[in-house]
């Protein structure tokens, strides 16, 4: 029992130091998928420094290997000195399994210097964004970046989940203080395709009682080709068919299918819930998860194309189900996710989205979503006065008209001039005003992160004039829809396995199947 409540205060004090789930950090560092620190103005400089000598616009965005700066931090480290005394290194040992082989070979020949061979070991699409003396940057500054002492050897090596995408190997890093566990993901042929430190959160909530496995089928499933396929799971009900179907959008950030967040599992429990219910859901790994180097590295990387190009091709993957009705596909998006439904809805050509459902998604100008959370962190002292005062004056120069991402302000260090540039003149509820498709607006009146008071006024004033716009509003939900108590939530809440409660899924199922009708 005291371990458990050990092991929770430690959680709790990780938590308030680490976390601006669904703002800062998760766009301006997109693949940090575990915990994100609030990043100080010094950060920033330190990871210019690392990068020296490339695009300005990569350097800001950049996370490797300040990235992991981040997740490791103090708490971190004291746990992981901790699990350093009881790593077995495995320096000498050779491995028949040829992708844990190229893992071995990859670390050995970084530690060694020899960063021709480890490039070598790289996919052709990885390699076009990072080089020689990028890997060099990164290898020489994790020690540091870690606040790690050096570099001892290679502790346990494990194959861990396989996708139709990527092989994902995770070897743990034994440096002098702590040892890190660094994912490495190969594609098909054995190559090296991204690498990411990880570090999973335990325990996670359990499948949801409201799931009933035996009522569907899951099938694993690729949506797009090339550089950035994208691994899902297609949820499909036991049946005779078609049946409606709901593509999951996630929110900023890099994360999973399952839109894992710390306790959390939201999208597996709605894919299950709903498929529970006679209704198909697709939800797939997000670009800047199972792609993060490829996609964090690009001068090229937009809201779009983390967001609303990869949910619109996947509407035309289930235009070619035999099982799905192709006249009710339906998008869900969570958080930015629901934001940019408008702009999935303007984009879509084909008209293949039948009705949306927001969940959570500001109405209002990104920045001033952010801005009313900060304000938040900083009332209930989540967020120090000099860190508020940092961000409130960049979106000072985000807000000005006349910034722009190929000359940005000389103060801006906010990440990739581009990406903001391409997210922070989108109002979803006024782009939505001359829209015809359905929507469907949920909201937890908990939400710190996306304030029901502030956003729902906003939907409703610029939505009045049309009919097909319905709202449901939930007092003891949080920004992920689980529950808890008090007027708005605290982040430590999302530390606790729970799932969406089933009134949730109800709603969701009622109106999709009421307009299937």
């Amino acid at each position: 029992m005291k371990g458990e409540s050990m092991n929770m205060s430690t959680k709790k004090r990780i938590g308030n130091k680490l976390i601006l789930i669904s703002a800062i950090c998760a766009i301006a560092i997109p693949s940090v998928s575990y915990a994100e620190e609030i990043i100080s103005p010094e950060n920033f400089a330190s990871s210019s420094n690392l990068y020296e000598g490339q695009n300005t616009d990569i350097l800001k965005s950049s996370l490797y290997p300040d990235t992991y700066k981040n997740p490791f931090n103090h708490q971190f480290i004291s746990t992981l000195k901790e699990t350093n005394k009881n790593i077995k290194k495995i320096d000498n040992t050779e491995d028949e399994n040829p992708v844990i082989a190229t893992t071995l070979s990859f670390i050995r020949y970084m530690d060694t210097e020899d960063y021709k061979s480890a490039i070598d070991l790289i996919s052709r699409s990885l390699k076009k964004v990072i080089s020689e003396e990028w890997l060099k940057s990164y290898w020489k500054g994790l020690p540091a970046q870690l606040q790690a002492g050096f570099f001892m050897g290679i502790g346990e090596v494990t194959q861990k989940d396989t996708n139709s995408v990527h092989t994902n190997v995770e070897i743990k890093l034994v440096f002098e203080q702590i040892t890190v566990p660094l994912l490495i993901k190969l594609d098909p042929s054995g190559k090296i395709d991204d690498f990411q430190l990880s570090m999973p959160f335990s325990p996670v909530a359990e499948r949801p009682s409201y799931s009933r496995p035996e009522s569907f089928v899951d099938k694993e499933v690729v949506v797009g080709s090339g550089a950035f396929p994208l691994p899902g799971t297609f949820s499909v009900p036991k049946g005779k068919g078609p049946f409606p179907a709901v593509i999951l959008v996630h929110a900023d950030g890099a994360a999973d299918q399952d839109e894992t967040a710390y306790a959390l599992k939201p999208f597996r429990d709605l894919a299950e819930g709903l498929a529970s219910k006679g209704i198909a859901v697709l939800r797939y790994n997000k670009r800047t998860y199972e792609h993060g180097l490829k996609t964090e590295l690009s001068p090229f990387y937009t809201v779009d194309k983390g967001t609303t190009d990869d949910a619109l091709l996947v509407t035309h993957f289930l235009q070619n189900e035999p099982m799905i009705d192709k006249n009710q596909i339906y998008i869900l998006g969570h958080s930015l996710g629901g934001m940019m439904i408008p702009k999935m809805i303007e984009k879509d050509q084909n008209q293949n989205i039948a009705g949306a459902i927001v969940m959570g998604g500001a109405a209002r100008a990104f920045t001033e979503s952010v801005l009313d959370q900060l304000e938040y962190r900083l009332s209930i002292g989540a967020m120090k006065p000099e860190e508020y005062k940092f961000y409130k004056s960049q979106f000072e120069l985000l807000n000005d008209p006349n910034f722009s991402s190929q000359n940005p302000p000389k103060d801006f260090q906010l990440g990739s001039p581009v990406f903001w540039d391409s997210i922070r003149k989108i109002n979803a509820a006024e782009m939505s005003k001359e829209q015809k498709t359905p929507l469907l607006i949920l909201q937890g009146e908990r939400d710190f992160q996306v304030q029901s008071k502030i956003e729902i006024p906003f939907w409703k004033e610029q939505l009045k004039e049309r009919d097909n716009v319905e709202y449901r509003l939930y007092p003891k939900l949080n920004h992920f829809f689980t529950e808890g108590d008090g007027e708005l939530s605290k982040p430590d809440e999302y530390y606790s396995p729970t799932n969406i409660p089933e009134y949730v899924i109800n709603d969701i199922a009622a109106w999709v199947q009421g307009r299937s009708k």
